[in-house]
């Protein structure tokens, strides 16, 4: 655990220091990264499917013998 600690000198009076609070994960904010790292995931391979079918396509299909 860190702890924040400021150096005052005599006679100066300061003002507390509150640490940074880190916020709570919560299970809603786990699921919604979840899916929205699901969904471009979902996009990449789409993408690279559809480049592979236009370059297919482009050179022709299978070899026909």
């Amino acid at each position: 655990m860190k702890t924040l600690i400021k150096v005052v000198k005599r006679g100066e009076v300061s003002k507390p220091v509150v640490a940074p609070v880190k916020p709570k994960i919560t299970t809603e904010m786990i699921v919604s990264s979840w899916i929205i790292e699901s969904r471009e995931q979902r996009r990449a391979t789409d993408v690279s499917q559809l480049q592979s079918f236009v370059s297919w396509t482009k050179l022709g299909g299978p070899a026909r013998g």
